[in-house]
């Protein structure tokens, strides 16, 4: 699936730490975090303050420190999670980086133009709270 869709491992990461907090209720700890998704506490650490900066967790210092969703998991899609950690996403009609076709008409330009706005509603229309799921059933 990783090369069909290219997601960063931070995106990965982001999206399954705000997923992870939102099946807990809404809060959770780095070191839980880390633990869970098995990626590094630094690591995660870059991450987790990408999202603070992005709005979308709030932390808290200190022993009983952690961080919260600081919107409804709902209203977070994984489409703002993955532009908040890469930028606004490329728009690409051709699987070549310079166009090859000869003609005005490329021979897969709309096959791809269709698997991308597939792949952009489903983006936008799964939120962290229907990823959330997964770790509740487990």
């Amino acid at each position: 699936m990783d090369r069909i869709i290219n997601v960063s491992d931070k995106s990965n990461v982001a999206m399954h730490a705000l997923a992870l907090a939102a099946s807990s209720g809404g809060r959770v700890t780095a070191a839980q975090c880390a633990s869970r998704l098995g990626v590094s506490p630094s690591y995660l650490a870059k991450v987790l303050q990408v999202l603070v900066h992005g709005g979308l967790f709030a932390s808290t210092r200190g022993a009983a420190g952690g961080f919260d969703l600081a919107r409804d998991a709902a209203g977070i899609s994984c489409l703002e999670v993955i532009e908040l950690m890469e930028g606004p996403l490329p728009e690409r009609a051709c699987l070549f980086r310079e166009t090859v076709c000869a003609t005005a008409g490329c021979a897969i330009k709309t096959m791809c133009e269709r698997v991308e706005n597939t792949l952009l509603s489903t983006l936008r229309s799964t939120s962290m709270a229907a990823l959330a799921a997964s770790f509740k059933e487990e």
